[in-house]
């Protein structure tokens, strides 16, 4: 599972385990059931063979997840909470009562309903936030970002770091090696795209730092990345996917 900048909430239908293990040279595997968090990650995870059934699940926009988790985004970098730990009982009761529905347009509408219901309000991003995350901001320094909102650097990177989860430096390495996912994905699909070239439109200083920051972000080489699908940039594989697989069901928050 390759980095995104956003936080996500997966709620399996199921009591199944699934696992998950931290990125590095030794495999420790850590298990998880009835719902997670996962924080906004600052690199690749690794995510186990999943159990059949369903999964309902979120994808929060950068800088909003925590309205409504409830939790600053900086304490869950790099974390997979469960909702047990972050919602208590409430958050095991909602993944009962998503269980207990057949059609997935419900389970869809009862997630989004009970979501809604936690946003804490006025729902507003701090204005140098706001501006950092600006699509045109990410071609800019951030230093020059840090400059125009008229905040003192360490003042700036605090704000940022406590919306987003990751400090804006890092934030920016990930949408651009996001965006990098997106193009070799679709070009793969339509059989494969000259690396060099990828690297010159994404914006980095030449091919070699280009390899440098996909394998510390991915942890595996740009030739080797191997998504499943067009639209499934995010996800690399790493072994020959089983007879088994989950149905996922997603709705964006």
């Amino acid at each position: 599972m390759l980095p995104s900048g956003q936080a996500q909430l997966v709620i399996p239908l199921h009591e199944s385990p699934i696992h998950w293990a931290a990125p590095g040279g030794k495999v420790e595997w850590h298990s998880w059931t009835r719902g997670v968090i996962h924080g906004p990650q600052s690199r690749y995870y690794v995510a186990g063979p999943k159990p059949p059934g369903v999964v309902v699940g979120a994808s929060f926009r950068v800088g909003m997840a925590g309205a409504i988790l409830g939790a600053s985004l900086d304490e869950l970098r790099d974390r997979h909470v469960s909702i047990e730990e972050l919602w208590g009982y409430r958050g095991l009761d909602l993944q009962e009562r998503l269980a207990s529905m057949r059609e997935p347009t419900d389970v869809c509408r009862a997630l989004e309903a009970e979501l809604t219901a936690r946003i804490r309000r006025p729902l507003l991003i701090h204005p140098a936030v706001a501006y950092a995350l600006r699509p045109d901001a990410f071609a800019t320094r951030v230093e020059e970002i840090q400059r125009r909102t008229g905040y003192s650097p360490r003042h700036f990177i605090e704000l940022f770091h406590s919306a987003v989860g990751l400090t804006p430096k890092h934030f920016y390495r990930v949408r651009r090696f996001s965006s990098v996912l997106t193009r070799l994905a679709r070009a793969r699909s339509e059989g494969g795209a000259r690396l060099a070239e990828v690297a010159l439109a994404a914006g980095y200083a030449d091919q070699a730092h280009f390899s440098r920051e996909f394998r510390e972000l991915a942890g595996v080489a740009p030739s080797a990345y191997c998504p499943p699908a067009a639209n499934s940039e995010h996800h690399h594989v790493v072994a020959a996917p089983g007879k088994k697989a989950s149905r996922l069901v997603r709705r964006r928050a």
